[in-house]
């Protein structure tokens, strides 16, 4: 370096900065909530819904949530051990195997829950980066891959026969109409209306299903304490709940605009909505960073429900709305951005729409 330009008054400004504690990494600007107690606190949400699934189909549920756990727990740190990066336990990969055993059939053999987490969260999460990284849910991601290997057997639905057994289970068939065999969705499916006791039957649990999904009851009050908590917001599930019921109203069985207050409630906690929307829909790093975005996102997963449910082959329709609208998300991100400080006029939202 030459002499003169050591004494430049630049040069000294420079050395007087590298004096100064390096910038670390973002984020820079951190919340009350860490991630550990996040995932913590959506893990004790889910925890009552978990425990009464074994209550309502038998021990082999407990089975499949611990073999998801392990399997989880164990491939993921075999990962970090195999990029050689410091393990990270934040219990991620546990909500994500208890989402997916929640998913998956009563009558699901021990290897689904190993392929499908296994799929989560190697595929799904840690080649794109890992936490924070994902595109679409982890938990869906490794359902959808199990559909696509089993199809027949995931679904496959299981009548609860508490306590702790459940009731031979039987292929899917909409068209089935005896008590053990149809789904408050197969009813309404073939244009019935839900009694008072289906109602309650399917808010309290006692009904055909998945595992975790059923207990409309308990999944509310765990979603009811996550926004308690400022884990998740009100807008997305009350706008894909709200989305879906709006739906059911419009596509009546008897015409457009017929749908009955029976079937709208049965609409919105039947299926897993509850599930999706309170637990899965409100995924941070899959959803919009905007809250316009964010109203965009839930709208569309309700949408999209209601499009599977009424014009798709199956019932199915929560899990697929979800994975579809996380790939919308890129693109929500693009169009709306939030307004930076100084920039042009006051907008709705703070929000500034890049042509």
């Amino acid at each position: 370096m030459p002499d003169y330009y050591q004494e430049s008054e630049s040069e000294k400004l420079f050395q007087q900065t590298s004096k100064f504690p390096k910038t670390q990494p973002n984020p820079h600007i951190r919340g009350n909530q860490e991630t550990q107690t996040i995932m913590l606190m959506v893990i004790l949400a889910l925890l009552p819904a978990i425990l009464f699934s074994g209550y309502l189909f038998g021990w082999t549920v407990y089975l499949n949530y611990l073999l998801a756990m392990l399997t989880g727990i164990c491939v993921e740190f075999l990962w970090f051990k195999w990029i050689k990066r410091r393990y990270q336990w934040d219990y991620s990969a546990v909500l994500t195997a208890l989402l997916l055993g929640m998913n998956l059939p009563p009558s699901a053999p021990w290897y689904f829950p190993i392929i499908g987490t296994t799929f989560a969260i190697i595929v799904i999460k840690e080649f794109f980066g890992g936490l924070g990284y994902n595109f679409i849910n982890p938990a869906l991601g490794g359902r959808a891959f199990l559909v696509a290997l089993f199809y027949q057997q995931m679904f496959t639905i299981s009548w609860p026969d508490p306590p702790f057994n459940k009731l031979s289970p039987q292929p899917f068939d909409p068209t089935i109409d005896t008590l053990s065999g149809a789904t408050p969705l197969a009813v309404m499916r073939a244009g019935e209306t839900l009694s008072l006791d289906e109602l309650n039957a399917a808010f309290f649990g006692f009904i055909g299903g998945r595992a975790g999904e059923t207990s409309a009851f308990l999944l509310l009050l765990g979603g009811i304490f996550l926004i308690y908590k400022k884990i998740i917001g009100f807008h997305i599930p009350s706008i894909v709940l709200g989305t879906i019921g709006l739906g059911a109203f419009i596509l009546g069985p008897t015409g457009l605009f017929t749908g009955s207050w029976q079937n709208i409630i049965g609409h919105i906690i039947s299926g897993g909505a509850i599930l999706g929307a309170f637990f899965m829909a409100t995924d941070y790093a899959s959803t919009p960073s905007t809250k316009m975005g964010e109203i965009i996102f839930a709208f569309g997963v309700g949408l999209l429900v209601v499009v599977f449910r009424f014009f798709g082959l199956t019932n199915e329709g929560v899990s697929y709305g979800i994975l579809i609208m996380n790939c919308f998300t890129p693109a929500i991100d693009r169009l709306l951005r939030l307004r930076v400080l100084g920039e042009g006029k006051q907008s709705p939202f703070n929000l500034k729409i890049n042509a």
